[in-house]
């Protein structure tokens, strides 16, 4: 019996720190540097990991995402830019390309300048040339940041350069990485790792321009190249510390990390080791399912035509979603398992997109979290095509009329057949008891006069 316990002692020693080593491995594997991180997935906007997600950090260079964006959406690519003396003054130190006052860029090289070498004097001379000076360009900053639904964000300049009023989150950051990377022309610019710029009016060598992104493009610390790396922003002040968003694509996922308040990165935590972690732990651990099948196969049998199906079907109805709508599940999770809702705008004011108007959404939740989803379009169909000639006004009242008219009342139906049966299981029921009664009755007369006779009979004998 000692024996016995000493082995279930040594037992649930081994089994104890066999589960303290383990966990003490996941969290290890799991350990980052950075105050606060987010990993979303760029298409649906699902949060994958967060860490202080809503904790107000300061941002640094990352701003230069807004900036950038902003720029895009505000000017051509040809537009011309002239740098002021204003645009170029500078605290000492200050990342820059060398532009000098009177310089002209086309606003396509400012935004390399910007997003590849993180040019300060360049985000300052778009930001006049779009709005007229750098303090109004920041309103439009805050403006769109409360449109991509920011809650924790107030920038005080364009660059990221430290100001104790200029801040963000994460999770803030992560929306506007999201929206800016969802431009074409965002997304190709973030990603080039080398662009030169050309002989300029005061520049006879122009620039050479490199990604500073170490995950991109092999720089000081080489081994932190990631091979699904596709672009993303650094970001570093002494009292920021650093900064990071990076894009990544693997398995048909797009995935957007920030890491914010960072260690350096000749520390063994850092802000690329971090980044690398979570999204190769987030890779392993999610699939994406595209849903345009399903989501137009639901809008359109379940949603809109039902009662004009002779008219549309699945091929032929104007309505869609995006092509590359997709979620985001844990591996082993299926479409399956989702719950979905579809929404329809109650006026027709929806946005124009590639001339298709957005008239509602369809998503998808799983466990109560929002997984993925599109916008319903709207486009006029060209493959119903009728000829002048033909006249199906009949055929066409017809239909509608037939489409109009109130479903057969199935309910009802069954209700009153249900109640037709207890009657009739009822009414058998009493017929038998009355007749069972009857028969009773005609018995005990029977026995009566049966006894009557035997009496009878037996006086006659004693005579």
């Amino acid at each position: 019996m000692k024996s016995l316990k000493n082995y279930l002692y040594m037992l649930t020693l081994i089994l104890g720190i066999a589960t303290i080593l383990r966990t003490s491995v996941q969290t290890k594997a799991m350990t980052l540097s950075a105050d606060s991180a987010i990993v979303m997935d760029v298409q649906s906007g699902t949060i994958l990991y967060e860490k202080n997600m809503d904790k107000k950090e300061y941002p640094a260079s990352i701003t230069k995402v807004m900036t950038a964006m902003l720029a895009i959406e505000n000017s051509s690519l040809e537009e011309v830019v002239t740098y002021s003396s204003q645009s170029l003054q500078l605290e000492s130190g200050a990342s820059n390309i060398g532009i000098v006052e009177g310089e002209k860029l086309t606003m396509e090289e400012s935004l390399y300048a910007i997003l590849l070498m993180s040019a300060n004097e360049a985000c300052n001379g778009v930001a006049e040339h779009i709005a007229g000076s750098t303090d109004k360009f920041v309103e439009m900053m805050n403006a769109r940041a409360k449109e991509l639904g920011c809650t924790g964000t107030h920038f005080a300049n364009t660059n990221g350069l430290w100001l104790k009023n200029h801040y963000t989150t994460a999770h803030d950051m992560g929306l506007i990485a999201r929206a800016a990377y969802n431009n074409p022309t965002f997304a190709k610019i973030t990603g080039t790792k080398r662009y030169v710029i050309g002989k300029t009016n005061k520049c006879k060598t122009g620039h050479y321009l490199h990604n500073h992104h170490g995950m991109l493009l092999a720089g000081s610390y080489p081994q932190y190249v990631y091979e699904y790396c596709v672009g993303g922003k650094t970001g570093y002040t002494s009292k920021c510390r650093y900064t990071l968003v990076t894009y990544a694509k693997k398995n048909g996922m797009t995935l957007v990390s920030v890491v914010m308040r960072s260690d350096a990165p000749w520390m063994k935590n850092n802000e690329y080791s971090d980044t690398t972690k979570l999204l190769n732990s987030c890779f392993e651990k999610y699939s994406r399912y595209n849903i345009q099948d399903d989501a137009t196969e639901t809008v359109n049998s379940q949603y809109l035509f039902t009662r004009f199906s002779p008219f549309f079907s699945k091929e032929t109805s104007s309505i869609s979603v995006d092509e590359d709508a997709g979620v985001l599940l844990p591996k082993g999770v299926t479409l399956a398992d989702t719950e979905k809702k579809v929404s329809f705008l109650e006026t027709a004011d929806g946005a124009l997109v590639n001339g298709k108007k957005v008239i509602g959404h369809i998503s998808y939740t799983y466990k109560g979290q929002e997984v993925g989803g599109s916008d319903i379009y709207y486009k006029q169909s060209k493959i119903l095509q009728l000829n002048d000639s033909i006249d199906m006004s009949g055929w066409f009242t017809d239909a509608v009329e037939n489409a109009n008219k109130e479903p057969f009342p199935w309910k009802k139906f069954f209700l009153i057949l249900i109640l037709s049966l207890v009657v009739l299981v009822v009414g058998f029921y009493i017929v038998q008891r009355l007749m069972a009664e009857r028969e009773q009755r005609a018995r005990r007369k029977r026995y009566k006069k049966s006894k009557k006779n035997t009496r009878r009979m037996g006086h006659h004998d004693r005579w």
